[in-house]
């Protein structure tokens, strides 16, 4: 059985970052600021715009059985009728789902990476890997839809994370997107 939790209105973990990574951050939050509900941002450091910007516009899943966790866009709710592990955009034009399974670490990176190749073939590796994640995006429905496959995948778990949602809202998604991996974490090593 799998045990699933969502909650919304969380704070990001505050870490250090390195110096002159600031204004890289700014320029990775802002666009997410304009999309949110935070009206106010002035005077606002980088840790604590992205606090509110989580608190305003994003949720977080947690699969307590293989430990992974992950932030994901508040406007998706998750439908118990649907298998708990698919969510719908309140506008129900995009959906989300989530994929959980504990492996013997027989499946590896190499593997994963061919299997993706025969799925979407041209696909490049360059560039698609971010936080232990690898992103692939198609365009769907003669380019009306686009799929965000997102697979997360460490020595004893392996994470695929979907969201299609129409072309036309891509801007929005990719960079909630890019936030969703760059919150993606595990705790395996907790797990025996």
């Amino acid at each position: 059985m799998i045990v699933m939790l969502a909650v919304c209105s969380v704070s990001v973990k505050a870490e250090t970052a390195p110096e002159g990574t600031e204004e890289q951050g700014l320029d990775e939050i802002q666009p997410l600021i304009e999309m949110s509900d935070v009206k106010d941002t002035e005077g606002m450091s980088l840790e604590e715009m992205t606090d509110a910007f989580a608190d305003a516009s994003m949720c977080e899943y947690m699969d307590s059985e293989t430990g992974f966790s992950m932030q994901y866009p508040a406007v998706f709710q998750f439908d118990e009728g649907l298998g708990g592990l698919i969510a719908v955009s309140a506008d129900g034009k995009a959906t989300l789902s989530i994929e959980n399974m504990a492996h013997d670490g027989s499946l590896t990176k190499e593997i994963l990476l061919e299997a993706v190749k025969l799925e979407v073939p041209g696909f490049d590796t360059k560039d698609a890997e971010t936080n232990n994640c690898l992103r692939v995006t198609r365009k769907e429905d003669q380019d009306k839809m686009i799929q965000t496959d997102l697979y997360y995948l460490t020595d004893k778990s392996f994470h695929h994370i979907i969201l299609r949602y129409p072309s036309e809202q891509e801007g929005t998604y990719s960079s909630y997107i890019d936030y969703m991996i760059n919150t993606m974490e595990t705790s395996d090593s907790e797990l025996g």
